[in-house]
């Protein structure tokens, strides 16, 4: 029988079709082409990894071995500059929001921001970027994916979620790619590493199975029996077919393709106005070894592959790709600085004890205890007069460490500031700043030079919700009640997909696989943080002006972070006037006793103001009255004293 091989000269299975062996040959190069285009920057870029958060990594191995016994200390400044951008990122979290195009609605928009929130809040994303961004800005590259699995074991319902790449050195793309976001790549490996027992339980026998080539970038010595282990591979790809789009009288454009359209032609051909040849790009995958197809190739449901990468500074230089890290250009600095600091201790370390300078007169009857001096702490110590000599003993100087190697230290501290764009006021340090603005405006001068690092995890954060964006409506097709999330974190859930019974023409509730829709993102701090700043400026505003108590109050207790804030804001919330409940609800779909019991609300707050306003003219008419008879009353007093002054004269 006739043996296959793969371009590396391994046996591919005789017993696969034509197309799967030609598959795995393609395979087998783009992976080869994947190496040899980007090998140099994922072996710089491991080591920068290593050299940041590993320790021992900071030395040449040859001068460690020059140095021999010698100590090889590390003082691992740029571990902390890392850091500091890292957790930079932590307080200003990217957020996305969706918002309508063509054929989309406002409404629409906010649910599919919803959803997409809540698939990230489900994924645990916030940790996966944080995991990223440490690999981002210390070695170059983060990565992670977004997969579909079912919702239930008895259920054919699909949910989204996004997973991290423990180890995103394992992810491969086509090197020809441009973008920095790698949009326009054409096919993706992800190599992983499982057990034998585990390849056993999911494939069958692997006696026979050839592992996928090996690579420097996968992690070997974390796995304790290699020989244990069987490398395989994800391949991702797309194929480009025919296909036809038609154009309905309504202006629907549809696919030929679809169940709809096939209903449409049988019953309704005359709706048909336009009909249209189109070629598409499908994208597929499969699960390989070696020499044989594991498992597919299967159709993703989505028009974008399911892979994000993040990069740290990303170039083109004659034709061939860079990237790196925050670390790259710091090791040399942060070495020299390692050298410098070692050398010092060394020197002090070198230099004799603290000891005394006595004559033989001054150390008589008391040798034993100048002797323990520099070991015990004597409260005090005797000594004999000596004539020749007046008075006690003389210390000596303290170590004598050389110039040059302080100043080298201070120059090599600096240096790894320059490079990183990281200084010591950056990282809390006394600074010369006045006032708070002198210090906000220093903070954001030292921000700009990481600044791209953040935009970067930005950008593969918008390329996400751009993926999840186009999947969502193909995942999320049939009737189902759903949870969204808004941007403060509050959950609701809504019905999507539902057919209203009875109508004609059919329509749908909250139709989320309609219309068109594109994806924004902005950086900036929590919903948390904004929350107390917004404690922080409501406060004196309602000091000033109470009269606002009334109308804000519900929202200035829902942004506080007290105990039963919450249930004041609703109560506050319930004692709103008409207009302002009429303004809050005016969006959402309210069940009719909802409906009637606020219209009741209302006529009874309309009937209360107008008997308030009653009593009021009342009052006002009584006091009118009670002016009047004061005056009466008055007159006649006066006329009585006129009476008896009359009457006495």
């Amino acid at each position: 029988m006739p043996i296959f091989t793969s371009p590396e000269g391994e046996p591919i299975s005789d017993e696969m079709s034509e197309d799967q062996r030609e598959l795995i040959t393609e395979m087998r190069k783009n992976f080869e082409d994947a190496l040899e285009g980007d090998n140099h920057n994922r072996r710089e870029g491991l080591e920068d990894m290593k050299f940041t958060n590993e320790s021992g990594y900071q030395w040449d191995e040859n001068m460690k071995k020059e140095r021999g016994n010698r100590p090889c200390w590390e003082f691992n400044k740029v571990r902390i500059s890392v850091k500091r951008v890292v957790n930079n990122m932590r307080a200003n979290r990217p957020d996305g929001k969706i918002r309508p195009v063509e054929d989309g609605d406002t409404k629409r928009a906010e649910i599919l921001s919803g959803l997409i929130r809540n698939i990230l809040n489900v994924s645990d994303a916030d940790t996966i970027l944080d995991y990223q961004g440490n690999y981002q800005v210390s070695a170059g590259m983060g990565a992670w994916r977004v997969v579909t699995e079912y919702a239930d074991d008895d259920s054919f319902n699909q949910d989204i979620k996004v997973q991290n790449i423990p180890n995103p050195f394992t992810l491969f793309c086509d090197p020809v790619s441009q973008d920095q976001m790698r949009r326009d790549a054409r096919w993706w490996i992800l190599t992983e590493r499982i057990s034998k027992d585990e390849f056993n339980e999911r494939w069958g026998n692997s006696e026979d199975v050839v592992q996928f080539p090996d690579h420097e970038f996968d992690d070997d010595d974390e796995w304790e029996s290699k020989e244990e282990d069987i490398r395989i591979a994800e391949y991702w790809y797309q194929r480009t077919v025919d296909g036809e789009i038609w154009q309905l009288a309504t202006g629907q454009v549809i696919d030929a393709d679809t169940d709809e359209a096939q209903v449409i032609e049988q019953s309704m051909p005359e709706m048909i106005v336009k009909r249209r040849q189109v070629k598409r790009k499908k994208i597929f995958s499969c699960i390989m070894s070696g020499n044989s197809i594991l498992e597919g190739p299967f159709e993703w449901a989505g028009k974008h592959f399911p892979f994000i990468v993040v990069y740290g500074d990303f170039n083109i230089i004659d034709g061939r790709t860079y990237w790196h890290g925050m670390t790259r250009f710091a090791k040399d600095p942060q070495k020299a600085y390692n050298v410098s600091r070692t050398s010092m201790g060394e020197s002090i370390a070198q230099t004799p004890k603290t000891f005394f300078w006595a004559t033989t007169k001054q150390a008589e009857g008391n040798v034993r205890a100048w002797k323990t001096a520099h070991q015990k702490a004597l409260p005090f110590l005797l000594y004999t007069p000596d004539p020749t000599t007046p008075g006690p003993p003389a210390r000596m100087g303290p170590a004598d460490i050389p110039t040059a190697l302080v100043q080298e230290t201070q120059m090599a501290a600096e240096e790894i500031n320059m490079v990183t764009g990281i200084y010591q006021a950056d990282m809390g340090a006394p600074n010369a700043a006045k006032s708070g603005r002198q210090e906000i405006a220093r903070q954001q001068q030292g921000h700009l030079a990481t600044f791209h690092l953040e935009d970067n995890m930005a950008k593969g954060v918008q390329r996400t919700w751009e993926i999840l964006l186009d999947l969502v409506p193909k995942v999320y097709d049939s009737a189902r009640q759903l949870r969204v999330l808004g941007s403060d974190g509050a959950d609701d859930f809504v019905q999507v997909n539902q057919p209203v019974p009875n109508t004609d023409p059919p329509q749908v509730i909250n139709d989320i696989t309609v219309g068109k829709y594109d994806v924004t993102v902005t950086i900036g701090p929590s919903f948390t943080t904004k929350r107390q700043e917004a404690v922080d400026t409501y406060m004196p505003i309602l000091q000033a002006t109470p009269d606002l108590m009334p109308i804000i109050g519900d929202l200035v207790f829902k942004s506080m972070d007290l105990p039963y804030a919450e249930d004041i804001a609703e109560r506050l919330r319930a004692m709103l006037p008409p207009q302002i409940q009429q303004l809050v609800n005016k969006d959402k779909d309210l069940p009719p006793e909802v409906q009637m019991a606020m219209q009741q609300v209302q006529q009874a707050m309309q009937v209360m103001q107008q008997r308030e306003e009653a009593v009021v003219k009342m009052a006002q008419e009584a006091e009118m009255e009670q002016t009047k008879n004061q005056k009466i009353i008055s007159d006649i007093r006066a006329a009585r004293s006129d009476f008896n002054a009359n009457v006495a004269e």
